[in-house]
């Protein structure tokens, strides 16, 4: 399926390393929802900004699985998590493309970063997040305040609505549009 938009890597990386740093507290966006032991995924972890954070706090005992469309984008962010003596965690890297993720079952947590507005069906994302997503499991969707209309926002939350998630808390995070969904 082919993506509505998508991020030179070029662009990614730059943000990631100079802006994104200035905006985002990784470590204070992503602890609440991951335990030492978790199995993550950082789904369209484009150049890895979350990636170290998430593997750090899912620890020696937990799993990271990054997923992204672009190969170079899985080196870069798999680099990132590499470097970080901290990162411990088992580390999975996947090209795939959306909704065609290759998830592995029981997720804890699974995070879509500035990424949800770049694929054609959000209805298939969610449905195998579903499958993926152990009950009690969390997603948080961050998206570009500027990029994504409040309209389209609820447009890609809405098919999870109509699955086995709830809305479990607008997640406030600086110039983004933000959610945390919770499998039941």
């Amino acid at each position: 399926m082919p993506a509505l938009h998508r991020s030179p890597p070029w662009l990614t990386e730059v943000f990631d390393r100079t802006i994104r740093p200035l905006l985002y507290d990784a470590d204070r966006i992503v602890r609440p929802f991951i335990s030492p032991g978790d199995r993550v995924a950082d789904i369209g972890c484009g150049a890895g900004y979350f990636s170290p954070t998430l593997s750090r706090l899912a620890g020696p005992k937990g799993e990271l699985v990054l997923l992204d469309a672009q190969e170079v984008m899985l080196e870069w962010a798999t680099a990132r998590v590499r470097e970080d003596p901290l990162a411990r965690a088992r580390l999975t890297a996947i090209r795939a493309e959306a909704p065609d993720l290759p998830l592995p079952a029981e997720l804890d947590f699974a995070l879509m970063s500035w990424m949800l507005h770049e694929v054609e069906r959000p209805e298939a994302v969610w449905a195998r997040l579903q499958q993926s997503l152990r009950p009690g499991g969390k997603v948080l969707v961050i998206e570009p305040l500027l990029h994504v209309s409040a309209r389209r926002f609820e447009e890609q939350i809405a098919p999870a609505l109509e699955l086995d998630f709830v809305r479990a808390a607008v997640a406030g995070i600086f110039f983004s549009r933000a959610v945390v969904m919770t499998r039941r």
